[in-house]
């Protein structure tokens, strides 16, 4: 526990192109943003945390729990993210808040006036998509259902679903689409056809905070030997490998 009486996460997003640091005790929230390393000669994760933490002039020891997006996303974010984390809790002896994607982008998104039903999707390969519908039920908890990577027909049925729960007056809205800019054309209209809003995946630090610490407070806390990214299909890199693994038992 801080000084101050109150717990310091720092929350980390690096399943998208956009990263997203932030440093919350209580009220308190400050963050930063930036491009992962694909845009740049080298990762910045680490320039930005020093920076940050300067900022708020908070060392290591000042952090009470670490809250980690864990995917689905690009490969080399998230393992940067998670790998941090893991790392970070084992040697500090601190919580993990291992927090999906979807929820992320969705208590975000109710930051900025969004209201579900949401369908967060994300492109997968082709004409798919990894999926999760995240609902906020009457209690203000929200309620997400198992993820799963989905074709066309699927896709279709989940809208339909969402729009009958709203017509049937679940919500006073027609649900809303998250979906990340590799979503096929054909799924976007399928989502719009069913009356669905198309919103862009943004990400609300201080609500990605606050959705942290209520975690924390309620124990949702996570093993960081269990902790592991999420992909949306193996990574091309862990693909090749395992193929290298086959082919020279084969050989030997």
């Amino acid at each position: 526990m801080s000084a101050r009486g109150q717990s310091a996460i720092l929350a980390i997003d690096c399943s998208q192109r956009r990263s997203h640091l932030a440093f919350a005790r209580g009220a308190e929230c400050l963050s930063c943003a930036f491009e992962g390393a694909e845009q740049r000669d080298r990762e910045p994760f680490w320039d930005e945390l020093r920076a940050l933490l300067a900022e708020v002039r908070a060392t290591p020891a000042d952090v009470d729990a670490v809250a980690v997006a864990v995917g689905p996303g690009g490969f080399t974010g998230l393992r940067v993210a998670t790998s941090f984390a893991k790392g970070f809790a084992l040697a500090r002896s601190v919580p993990i808040i291992a927090i999906p994607s979807a929820v992320v982008f969705t208590v975000s998104d109710e930051a900025r006036g969004g209201r579900g039903p949401w369908l967060v999707a994300l492109a997968a390969k082709g004409e798919t998509a990894w999926c999760t519908v995240v609902t906020r039920g009457a209690d203000a908890a929200l309620t997400t259902s198992e993820p799963q990577v989905v074709g066309i027909a699927e896709f279709s049925a989940l809208t339909a679903q969402i729009h009958a729960a709203c017509a049937g007056g679940a919500s006073d809205g027609h649900g809303t689409l998250l979906a990340d800019e590799h979503l096929s054309r054909a799924l976007v209209e399928v989502a719009v056809n069913a009356r669905l809003e198309p919103r862009s995946l943004e990400v609300d630090a201080r609500a990605f905070a606050s959705e942290a610490a209520r975690r924390l407070a309620a124990g949702a806390t996570t093993d960081p030997l269990l902790l592991a990214p999420i992909y949306a299909r193996e990574p091309e890199a862990v693909t090749k490998w395992r193929e290298r693994a086959v082919s020279a038992r084969r050989d030997a």
